[in-house]
């Protein structure tokens, strides 16, 4: 489960690089929770295409965080948060985050 948790994490920081399909395919399965028969079935697909395409998304969101490491980087700078009582230094953090 917990590696589940992180795809969806990915999938926050990512979405924007994905098609419209693939970001429908991944929310209905991960973020919905729809089973692959109750996604496939209203899109005339097979539950293996449905796996297979979602599987394609993961993949690439591994790959883009290998790339670019966004996931990381938001962790880096909440750990540094959570540190620190320093109210003007937290809230440019969040300025920086939410840009």
């Amino acid at each position: 489960m917990e590696k589940d948790f992180i795809y969806v994490e990915l999938f926050e920081i990512y979405k924007n690089l994905l098609t419209e399909r693939q970001r429908e395919m991944f929310s209905s399965i991960y973020l919905y929770d729809l089973s692959l028969s109750e996604v496939a079935e209203p899109e005339n697909m097979s539950r293996q295409s449905v796996y297979d395409a979602v599987k394609k998304v993961k993949a690439k969101l591994l790959e883009y965080e290998k790339a670019l490491g966004l996931r990381q980087k938001f962790s880096d700078i909440n750990a540094e948060t959570l540190k620190t009582n320093d109210k003007e230094f937290i809230e440019r953090i969040r300025e920086i985050i939410v840009r």
